[in-house]
């Protein structure tokens, strides 16, 4: 995949055109932002331009070098991953032998970290030695989702660049192409409840989508009834599944959207989730204004704080307080 092929992320493509076409790249990179969005796709392609047999700043597609990208076998790109949830320091220290040799292209070395921030602290600190001493024509590129676990003096050592979420129309167009059968008023609905990450729809199924949304109304609905005494009764399942609280955060999110817009103009006209008007117009009836917008800059607020590391059950009692109209919980 060439630069030109990929979705969105017109600013970073154009930077890195640029720095290959100058030969003024960065020894070391971090491409952070939402999971399933382009960056390592981004990272592949930037590896491509590299080691083209070309040797023009961009890649052929169709030579040896180029296959062997595709393909993962090319003898001067180096791909870490985790195994077994982490990224060891023996790893790095492989990568920083392959790093020592010549290349056998006479061109670039180019490494790949994904998943980085699955680094151990012994990997990071072994990875933080290379980066103070670069290798001269070499690239290492770190890919993550949570940059803020990177230890600062590694991100201090790299250029970073920060990866948005997908236009809806970009992503939905991926999410047609990527998933068979898929429509487009289905594709807009996954790229929303995705936050505009393709990837994310591709391994999620529309029907498992919605039931992870329909689990949050239901939720939701729960907390606008509940009582001081039951308040809490349903937030075990809340916490079930503290991998996907992002994802559910989102769709929370995104229903409380809903609610806020149908309750400002009384039609369905804006809103993302078309199949529960229904549900928007009835529980938006719950709910004053002023509530509705507190809790959605709640799970915005709250949704940053998870990134950081906050108490997963503390931030949720918080969210789960702003959602009971008869609560004095707002949003401080």
């Amino acid at each position: 995949m060439n630069f030109d092929q990929i979705r969105g992320h017109r600013k970073i493509l154009e930077l890195l055109t640029r720095v290959v076409h100058t030969k003024r790249l960065a020894h070391a990179y971090v491409f952070s932002g939402l999971e399933g969005i382009g960056k390592r796709l981004t990272a592949l392609a930037l590896a491509k331009n590299l080691l083209c047999s070309s040797g023009g700043g961009k890649s052929c597609g169709t030579c040896s070098a180029c296959i062997q990208v595709d393909r993962g076998s090319h003898p001067d790109l180096m791909i870490i991953e985790p195994e077994k949830g982490v990224i060891t320091i023996d790893s790095i220290r492989n990568l920083k032998r392959e790093l020592s040799r010549k290349s056998f292209s006479g061109g670039y070395k180019v490494c790949l970290i994904d998943d980085a921030e699955k680094m151990n602290l012994q990997a990071e600190n072994a990875l933080l030695k290379t980066l103070e001493e670069p290798t001269p024509d070499t690239v290492i590129i770190l890919i993550t989702g949570k940059p803020y676990r990177l230890l600062p003096t590694v991100l201090s050592r790299c250029q970073h660049l920060k990866f948005q979420p997908l236009a809806l129309f970009d992503a939905s167009e991926l999410i047609m192409a990527g998933v068979a059968g898929v429509e487009r008023d289905d594709s807009l609905l996954m790229a929303s409840l995705t936050g505009g990450s393709p990837g994310k729809a591709f391994t999620l199924k529309m029907g498992q989508l919605k039931g992870l949304r329909d689990s949050w109304i239901n939720q939701s609905r729960f907390c606008a009834q509940a009582d001081e005494e039951n308040f809490f009764v349903g937030e075990e399942n809340f916490l079930s599944d503290k991998e996907d609280v992002d994802l559910k955060l989102n769709l929370l999110r995104l229903w409380y959207r809903d609610l806020v817009l149908y309750k400002i103009y009384g039609n369905v006209d804006c809103v993302l989730n078309k199949d529960k008007t229904e549900e928007i117009a009835s529980q938006s009836s719950a709910f004053s204004l002023e509530k509705l917008l507190n809790a959605l800059l709640g799970t915005e607020k709250y949704s940053t704080k998870l990134e950081y590391n906050a108490n997963t059950q503390l931030t949720l009692e918080a969210i789960l307080m702003m959602l009971n109209p008869k609560s004095d919980f707002f949003l401080g």
